[in-house]
């Protein structure tokens, strides 16, 4: 008996170690290479992988609203369709050359609509103010609306009673001059409202300094970021509700994005999915542009571009005007003055977007005026030599990064040093020896002491001279 328990507690043993020596195999953990001399691994997807690099839209980009600095793109120079987002420059033309509370009457401008466009539900012989029509382009993407306005606008900057066509040709030369002024320079459009046609393309940075432009007009901003109205139709007064398709903006969306501040979507089946966003956050004013995305891609990668601009980039002011860059010790000044001197930047306040890893390596370096700089002047201590005159430029200020130059601001005297006079010359300075008030008087009684006598002795002689001649 004692036997046989005694065999059944060592093969439970011998079990045991052999189970422990065996290679551990678990599903989803890789196996121990050193243990079997097998390399068994699951190859997955890398998750830091940088979602710019994954992103579908063939064009993009991301810029700073107040410098037009590009901060990200992916080919931000092709030439791509915008859709609806061509509606930004209709909207901005619109707040520029019109009156928004000026009544418009509807025409036959929106039976040109294509019918599976979007539309803003208007009527002909509708009367409509532009302010609404503009909030009907800009919310309902109604290119109807669109049409309206540029009917209106064109006829009303013409002056002339021009044809439906003749003024939608001519609110096309509007926008193509505008996109220009704005600096978008690889731009056609051909039509108010975005609808596909071959002849009417942008660029992602185009679009950009569009929306940029067009951000700078308070209307604008307020009728890029609605995204709900409710109306009436004009003829029977029943509700016409407008609503924006723009996830990014709407609260109640799971993609929703806390810091936008407004934009416009836009798609055709050639152009894809196109979507201008702006947003703001800590100070930092951002335009990211999607063009040619897959279907409902464009609002992570809008996300994931504002992001990456908003936690890499920051506004970063390098000098302000005015403000003391240092004070200077000046030689040979006046005795009424102090012999020290504040130095000023006399230029406008100079700031840019900067990637933040840059910002400690931004370097400032002051070249001084060597014809203004006294004899005891060192390189460690620079000295002026008086005089000195308010306004005076004494040297410049250059700012580089990385030995680009930035900016240059020249640096001023921010008031008059005068130079000693003899007086001053004979007046000790503080802790220094000079001349005595009686030693001077002294001396310049002594001096015409002297002086008299030598002219009495020289009148003297000339009287013995004359004697003497007169005589003989």
């Amino acid at each position: 008996m004692k036997k046989s328990v005694f065999k059944f507690i060592c093969y439970i043993l011998i079990t045991i170690i052999l189970i422990s020596s065996a290679p551990a195999i678990v599903f989803g953990e890789p196996a121990d290479k050193t243990a079997t001399g097998i390399d068994i691994s699951v190859v997955t997807e890398q998750e830091n992988s940088d979602p710019l690099e994954q992103m579908t839209a063939q064009g993009a980009v991301i810029i700073e609203l107040n410098t037009g600095k590009v901060l990200f793109g992916k080919q931000e120079y092709q030439r791509l369709y915008p859709a609806s987002t061509t509606k930004i420059l209709t909207a901005l033309i619109a707040a520029e050359y019109g009156k928004l509370d000026e009544m418009v009457t509807v025409g036959d401008e929106v039976n040109l609509v294509p019918w599976d466009s979007s539309k803003a539900g208007l009527t002909i012989g509708e009367k409509i103010t532009l302010r609404d029509l503009v909030l009907g382009m800009m919310i309902n993407s109604g290119n109807d609306a669109a049409n309206t306005i540029a009917v209106h606008i064109a006829r009303k900057k013409s002056g002339k009673n021009l044809s439906t066509q003749e003024a939608l040709d001519y609110f096309a030369m509007l926008m193509n001059d505008r996109a220009k002024k704005a600096g978008a320079r690889n731009s056609h459009f051909v039509n108010p409202h975005g609808y596909h046609d071959p002849d009417h393309y942008t660029t992602a940075y185009d679009l950009a300094m569009i929306g940029r432009e067009a951000m700078k007009n308070e209307f604008f901003m307020q009728a890029a970021s609605t995204i709900s109205m409710d109306t009436k139709y004009w003829d029977t007064g029943e509700p016409r509700y407008w609503r924006s398709k723009n996830k990014i903006l709407n609260k109640n969306e799971d993609e929703y994005y806390e810091y936008a501040t407004g934009g416009k979507t836009g798609y055709t089946s050639k152009a894809g999915q196109c979507l201008v966003t702006f947003a703001s956050k800590n100070g930092l004013d951002l335009v990211a542009v999607v063009l040619n995305s897959q279907h409902n891609c464009q609002w992570k990668e809008t996300r994931d571009m504002l992001e990456y601009g908003f936690s890499n980039f920051e506004y970063h002011v390098v000098f302000r005007e005015g403000a003391i860059i240092q004070a200077l010790p000046v030689d040979n000044y006046a005795s009424d003055d102090w012999g020290s001197l504040a130095v000023q930047i006399s230029a406008k306040d100079f700031g840019d977007v900067f990637h933040r890893e840059d910002i400690p390596l931004i370097k400032q370096e002051i070249i001084w005026n060597t014809d203004l700089l006294s004899e005891k002047s060192t390189e460690e201590m620079p000295r002026l030599e008086a005089p000195i005159y308010k306004g005076q430029q004494l040297g410049v200020l250059n700012v580089t990064l990385n030995g680009k130059l930035l900016a240059s601001a020249p640096l001023t005297a921010v008031r008059d040093v005068q130079r000693k006079t003899v007086l001053d010359v004979l007046t000790p300075e503080p802790g220094e020896p000079g001349f005595s008030w009686i030693i001077l008087v002294v001396s310049i009684i002594s001096a015409f002491i002297l002086l008299k006598i030598a002219v009495l002795i020289i009148n003297r002689r000339r009287r013995r001279r004359y004697f003497m001649y007169r005589r003989y």
